[in-house]
């Protein structure tokens, strides 16, 4: 599925006809044969991937208990243990990554925890790793150890290694999973 094309579409409802999908995609992740089904296909000890809201991104973990409702996952990288409902669980490896043409506004949907971007301040280029990700604006840590809330439409991505190499990925990461999950 095109999750690109198919927020374009959303964005041209109406709020009655979001409500109307709401109401039928929650009908549809809570369906009991779409989680038995699911359910019986994983394991203890399955890696897996999951789609988490807050960071806007996959985490890859390892399925630790099945329930039946959800599913006790422990992350892979820093082996923190979560229950996840079934309905996050991306085992088709499906990219989640939304892209935006150079004409669309972007929006929290296009970035995510963890992500390197930068902006202009008086002139001046900024770049930074995401920490936060809230309705309006993003929540950065600078190489400086600076903190700043900047709109999602001044954000640019950054993708120069040497730029992401001057930057503490322990530290980042701690940061951003301190605030994270399902």
């Amino acid at each position: 599925m095109n999750y690109t094309e198919v927020l374009k579409a959303v964005k041209n409802a109406s709020l009655f006809d979001l409500y109307r999908l709401k109401v039928a995609i929650s009908n549809e992740i809570e369906n009991p044969a779409r989680i038995s089904e699911l359910r019986h296909f994983l394991k203890e000890g399955s890696r897996i991937s999951y789609f988490d809201r807050v960071s806007n991104s996959l985490i890859d973990a390892v399925v630790i208990q099945k329930k039946s409702k959800s599913v006790l996952v422990e992350n892979i990288t820093d082996h923190s243990r979560w229950s996840i409902p079934y309905y996050v669980i991306n085992l088709d490896q499906v990219d989640v990554n939304l892209h935006a043409n150079k004409k669309d506004k972007l929006s929290k949907n296009h970035f995510k925890i963890g992500e390197c971007v930068g902006f202009n301040y008086e002139g001046e280029q900024k770049v930074g790793i995401i920490i936060r990700l809230n309705q309006k604006t993003a929540t950065l840590t600078t190489q400086d150890n600076r903190r700043w809330r900047v709109s999602y439409s001044y954000l640019f991505k950054v993708i120069d290694t040497e730029i992401l190499e001057k930057f503490y990925p322990k530290q980042i990461s701690v940061e951003a999973n301190s605030e994270s999950i399902v």
